[in-house]
């Protein structure tokens, strides 16, 4: 059987999306040698494992990397004689002749766009009201991150549950391996944290991770008391953030407020291991994977009771009464820090035993069962 994947998400600094196709390819590529695989992109693909014989990198060159795929693929799906067609990222090549006889698959993350207002440029938003709704009803399987997304897809574009498939994300069990002394000296001095408290935010930074939220109550969290907290803000530049950087250059406490843009996967284990709270306002998520990293690498996580959070999340997690109350938040950030050791290594705990419900070995097997078993 040959199986064509969008790969368009696996770029040099991935994101959610990038994540999750990459995780599943890579194990894909460890269990099945007896399949063909073909990963389509308009743009260079970026994978840093040796791929099997039975894996080929299609690289095209296009813009506009949705309506490549909606309107360029189908012939070249026909001509490389795809069986079964993986939309990894809520969009389906268009349904014509060249398509008609190739089983679809599609993964919805969320529908952020739909439901909340603002949340998406404008160029996402339409071709989301566009694309979407058509390639849910043309395909054969829907894979739902969450059963909150399911519930999403089902009440936002009228789709029949029965066509959905709830297949959660994962995160690899095994806990990273401890940073060196000189390790941790260097990342300390390079992000300036000597003797110093931080809380971390790692995220895209764009409107529906609510960042501005968590600088309010922060800057409320400084002026109420005399300490050295820091706030270390990671992540790559989403849409519609100037508002964010505003608000970071305006601030009275912006020497505290550090801002370090993409880091690297040692500066990751290191903020998660000694931040004091790891803080994710954001106002919705289809799965929510970096809860499950923070709580991976043993951070007490703050964040917001919406959407998938709580199913992800469960009790292992501290949550804000309400999305944009900065008061609450910054009234958490003090309970929080102040937790004795005990009431934090709980915490811990609970997130240890919580990211065992989600593996990529998991992920990966309940994919390849709709892929090859007849389950489309």
């Amino acid at each position: 059987m040959k199986v064509g994947i969008d790969g368009r998400a696996l770029r040099e600094n991935r994101t959610g999306i990038g994540t999750y196709t990459y995780e599943i390819i890579k194990q894909i590529n460890e269990i099945d040698k007896e399949n063909e695989y073909y990963i389509y992109s308009n743009r260079k693909i970026y994978i840093d494992f040796k791929l099997n014989s039975n894996f080929h990198i299609c690289e095209y060159s296009s813009k506009i990397g949705t309506l490549w795929l909606y309107t360029k693929l189908p012939k070249i799906l026909e001509k490389d004689e795809i069986d079964v067609f993986w939309g990894t990222q809520h969009c389906l090549p268009k349904r014509n002749k060249h398509t008609k006889n190739i089983k679809y698959i599609l993964t919805i993350h969320d529908l952020a766009i739909q439901k909340i207002k603002n949340v998406g440029s404008l160029y996402n938003t339409i071709i989301q009201k566009i694309i979407l709704k058509k390639s849910c009803i043309n395909a054969n399987k829907i894979i739902a991150v969450s059963k909150s997304t399911k519930n999403d897809i089902i009440e936002q574009l009228n789709i029949n549950e029965n066509k959905i498939e709830v297949i959660y994300e994962g995160i690899y069990q095994n806990r990273p391996k401890a940073l060196t002394d000189e390790q941790n000296i260097i990342i300390r001095n390079k992000f300036n944290l000597n003797n110093r408290k931080f809380i971390f935010f790692l995220s895209t930074i764009e409107p529906r991770k609510n960042l501005n939220t968590a600088i309010k109550a922060f800057e409320k969290y400084k002026s109420e008391n005399n300490d050295n907290l820091v706030f270390v803000i990671s992540g790559g530049k989403g849409w519609k953030n100037k508002d964010t950087f505003k608000l970071i250059d305006k601030s009275k406490y912006k020497s505290d407020i550090i801002v370090t843009g993409y880091i690297t996967e040692e500066e990751k284990v290191f903020l998660f291991r000694n931040c004091e709270a790891y803080i994710y306002p954001s106002l919705y998520e289809g799965f929510g994977l970096p809860i499950l990293e923070a709580m991976k690498n043993e951070a007490v996580v703050i964040t917001t009771k919406v959407s998938s959070i709580p199913e992800v999340a469960g009790d292992a997690a501290v949550y804000l009464d309400s999305v944009y109350d900065y008061n609450n938040l910054c009234e958490i950030i003090k309970e929080t820090i102040n937790l004795s050791n005990e009431e934090k290594q709980r915490y811990v705990d609970k997130g240890i035993n919580r990211i065992k419900l989600f593996t990529w070995e998991n992920c990966t097997n309940n994919t390849i069962k709709i892929i090859k078993e007849g389950k489309i």
